[in-house]
């Protein structure tokens, strides 16, 4: 009887047995990140930078976009872009009591085109977009100031609510602010050529007819930059063409893709000025 059950316990053993050659299975290796992380690029000094793209001037180029009170700013629900009145005030009579000066863009195009040395504690102000709070609220106090600035304007917004009037545009036009290339519908100019063609000539030809955008300047909408737009631009004979791209170090060979720095509610102080 005890063969007969070893027989029968034999025989299913045998159909679990493996056919072949036992595969020899190899230990799969983990991956865990190193413990030593790599290291963040080391932003290019003024001398580096200057070596490489120059001749260079150290120009803070302040970008702002709405210049409004806080209360309207939160019923737009535009807080994001939104630097309050008082403190715009504020912050260009810091510039004021420091002896800086609000040089214009031609002043840059001078640098790069004739080696006219920029001032020391100059600064650039750009405003994006052409909002109408420019109007109201930013340009009285650059205005009383004495300080000049650029509006980076679409063109194709200008006369909607909420824009700037081309009346308004055309009264601010002769004192000291410069009225620029931003596209025609703010069109991010970095993914179609015959978006970014129709784009930039649209508002290039609106702003020539109006007798404004001297010297030709853009300002890439989203900051999205592009090859493309940089030939195009070119062709157009654009002086210069500013970013997002955060940096006060503007460079003759970077021409066409300048730095700025993006201003929020807070003193100048807090960015070295």
């Amino acid at each position: 009887m005890k063969k007969i059950i070893l027989l029968i316990f034999s025989f299913f053993i045998s159909l679990f047995r493996p056919i072949g050659p036992v595969p020899t299975l190899t230990p799969t290796t983990i991956s865990f990140p190193s413990p030593t992380p790599t290291p963040t690029p080391k932003p290019l000094t003024f001398a580096e930078m200057n070596v490489l793209y120059g001749p260079c001037a150290y120009l803070p180029t302040l970008m702002y976009h709405h210049i409004q009170s806080l209360k309207s700013a939160k019923e737009k629900k535009q807080t994001a872009l939104t630097v309050e009145t008082p403190i715009f005030k504020n912050q260009m009579q810091y510039l004021k009591d420091r002896g800086y000066t609000a040089i214009s863009l031609q002043d840059l195009v001078n640098f790069f085109d004739q080696g006219i040395v920029v001032p020391q504690k100059s600064v650039l102000l750009t405003f994006d977009d052409g909002y109408e709070d420019f109007y109201t609220d930013a340009y009285p106090i650059l205005r009383d100031l004495g300080f000049g600035a650029t509006v980076f304007t679409p063109t194709g917004l200008m006369n909607n609510s909420g824009y700037l009037s081309w009346d308004q545009i055309s009264e601010m036009a002769g004192n000291r602010i410069l009225f620029a290339n931003h596209t025609w519908s703010h069109k991010n100019v970095k993914a179609k050529e015959d978006v970014l063609r129709m784009e930039v000539s649209t508002a290039d030809v609106q702003l020539k007819e109006k007798g404004l955008n001297s010297p030709k300047v853009f300002a890439y909408p989203f900051g999205l930059e592009s090859s493309q737009a940089v030939t195009y631009l070119t062709a157009l004979d654009y002086k210069l063409a500013f970013t997002t791209r955060c940096g006060s170090a503007l460079c003759k060979k970077q021409r066409l893709d300048l730095p700025r720095v993006r201003i929020g509610n807070v003193n100048l102080s807090s960015y070295g000025l």
